[in-house]
């Protein structure tokens, strides 16, 4: 055996365990959420009255679930992957809670989007015909990029969008 190979072997743990730590920390905040939805807000501590939004949709909705994947597969396909489904499903998760708490897809329900602080809450105004711009744009941004991871797979060879000349399609 080479010495490259027992360096590469004895490195081998190093995904495994920032995977542990990553996986660890995303249900640590899982546990701020719980708090949320389980118990009154009179009884949150302060910190987290100021700090829930950066817990709940910064880090345990969107920067633990890409460190997670980029561990899995650090490549430039995968990212593109990540964000495409982020761009994607943050326009379904709006849609889903409007119609959940609206009762219509479209609507106001993001007009206290990131509230810095649930003692002072900041109505910045997304009307309807706003969320519908920033929904829209969303999905263009996501369709963008999974063109863009497409169009990387095709170059690849992972598969073809166009069938190659006698090659079969397998």
């Amino acid at each position: 055996m080479s010495s490259d190979h027992n360096h590469r072997q004895s490195r081998e743990w190093i995904p495994y365990l920032l995977l542990i730590i990553v996986l660890v920390a995303f249900w640590m905040t899982a546990s701020i959420v719980d708090v949320a939805l389980w118990t009154q807000r009179k009884q949150w501590p302060v910190w987290m009255f100021r700090y829930f939004d950066t817990f709940w949709l910064t880090l345990h909705a969107f920067l633990l679930p890409l460190l997670i994947v980029m561990i899995l597969k650090p490549r430039l396909n995968a990212f593109l992957a990540f964000f495409a489904a982020a761009f994607l499903g943050s326009v379904a998760w709006d849609l889903i809670y409007s119609w959940l708490t609206r009762g219509r897809l479209i609507s106001d329900s993001m007009v206290r989007w990131f509230v810095p602080d649930y003692d002072q809450p900041v109505n910045i105004g997304v009307t309807e015909a706003g969320a519908l711009w920033f929904y829209l744009a969303r999905v263009v941004i996501g369709l963008m990029l999974l063109y863009a991871l497409l169009v990387r797979l095709n170059r690849s060879g992972v598969f073809s969008l166009r069938k190659r000349r006698g090659e079969s399609p397998v």
